[in-house]
């Protein structure tokens, strides 16, 4: 493609718009339906008090606080919140006196007025207070309607890109909720007893999806253990955890599809290289499947997802059970592909030995190391790079983790 070829124009052709909307305006749009917050995993819940409390005192305060990224859609008028759920959350908790203000001694309000608001609901503020609260301006950023999806995903990801991001994952979690089958993904990821998670259950009930865990309550305890009190249990990486295992099982297929444009002229997505991409485009193939038919490319909730999804869960109480040491969550995608390679394998796990459940240990820990020993011969284990083809992509990094438990088992039967 030469300079000449591609034509000058800017990839969006309407700009981003800036308004100041009242704290008070926001609610009662809110309230009238006119603003929705899309079905992520994260809400408010991800914030503890003390987080909601001075984000609170800043506006009490007038302080500035970060903008709100809304998304129009102009069939229906609806503004969706992409970014500033947990603003937006806990403001709406407070007017509804549903938050208490942090009144421990060492939350570190910055207004000597703290006095009048510290442990208060916003029906005992001052009436000064209150009105400060409802006039409160806050800075709202309009995305330009008409955005086709990649270019959106590519925009959230990159207004994400600091603070307390949304992930990859939260974002096509939210994509291609209409699949039940990317729906239950997201119920993988539960890792607590939260009001939240209870919601999400109740909503996949209501599309007819189960909790996966239910069939599994003493892994789940297990799976709850790992994960509680890790910053990275924030957002969806659980649920990453689970759709990297399904993509490795199935990763032959998913190659196949993103080798052929052509066969994936039905998709709103175009692959563009990346494994961001091919993660995606997974998941926009499922949700494909469940809501036009067709021959499933891979397998669905009701016709072998669940068997996949079994298969999973017994390994993670394997694992866990075991209490493997350096197996931290922070490895969670190591974990998912070994875990893959385990049951592609066909290994049973009660009969592996010690020595291989040491150099399993390691290969989760440290898999370049692992692979320096195991994979001399093939040049050690790849690392990917964010790209999904090539001798050292993505699909070549699962490849490579097979052979080397396979190398495993083999040495230590």
């Amino acid at each position: 493609m030469t300079e000449e070829s591609v034509e000058i124009a800017p990839i969006v052709s309407e700009p981003t718009r800036t308004q100041s909307e009242s704290v008070e305006t926001i609610i009662n749009n809110f309230n009238r339906g006119d603003i929705i917050i899309p079905d992520y995993q994260r809400d408010a819940e991800q914030w503890g008090d003390r987080k909601e409390s001075l984000f609170i005192e800043s506006l009490l305060n007038n302080l500035t606080t970060p903008a709100l990224f809304f998304l129009d859609d102009l069939d229906t008028s609806i503004s969706e919140v992409i970014d500033g759920q947990q603003r937006l959350n806990t403001i709406l908790k407070y007017e509804r006196d549903k938050l208490r203000l942090n009144a421990d001694d060492d939350i570190n309000y910055l207004s000597p007025q703290s006095i009048h608001y510290s442990g208060k609901k916003f029906s005992e503020l001052p009436q000064k207070f209150k009105t400060v609260f409802r006039r409160y301006p806050l800075t709202i950023i309009y995305l330009p309607p008409r955005l086709d999806l990649r270019t959106k995903l590519e925009i959230f990801r990159r207004i994400n890109e600091g603070g307390t991001p949304l992930t990859a994952q939260d974002i096509r979690l939210s994509y291609y909720s209409e699949s039940k089958c990317v729906y239950f993904v997201r119920l993988a990821g539960i890792h607590a007893d939260s009001s939240s998670a209870k919601r999400m259950i109740e909503a996949a009930r209501q599309k007819g999806v189960d909790n996966p865990w239910k069939q599994y309550p003493e892994i789940w305890e297990l799976w709850k253990d790992w994960w509680e009190g890790k910053d990275r249990a924030k957002g969806q990486t659980p649920s990453a955890m689970v759709l990297w295992y399904l993509v490795f099982m199935h990763r032959e297929k998913l190659d196949v599809l993103l080798s052929s444009p052509n066969l994936m002229k039905h998709l709103p997505l175009a692959f563009h290289g990346s494994t961001e991409g091919a993660l995606d485009i997974y998941c926009a193939q499922l949700q494909y499947t469940d809501t036009q038919g067709g021959t499933p490319v891979f397998p669905t909730y009701g016709n072998g997802l669940e068997d996949d999804f079994r298969s999973f869960a017994q390994w993670i109480g394997a694992i866990l059970g075991r209490g493997l040491p350096g197996v931290s969550v922070d490895k969670y995608k190591q974990m998912a592909l070994l875990i893959g390679a385990a049951v592609e394998l066909g290994i049973d796990a009660d009969k592996l030995s010690f020595d291989a459940w040491d150099a399993i240990a390691g290969f989760i820990q440290t898999p370049r190391r692992a692979g320096e020993r195991w994979l001399k011969r093939k040049g050690g284990y790849p690392e990917s790079r964010g790209r999904w083809k090539g001798d050292r992509g993505q699909k070549a990094q699962c490849d490579m983790a097979k052979l080397l438990l396979a190398k495993i088992v083999d040495t230590y039967p």
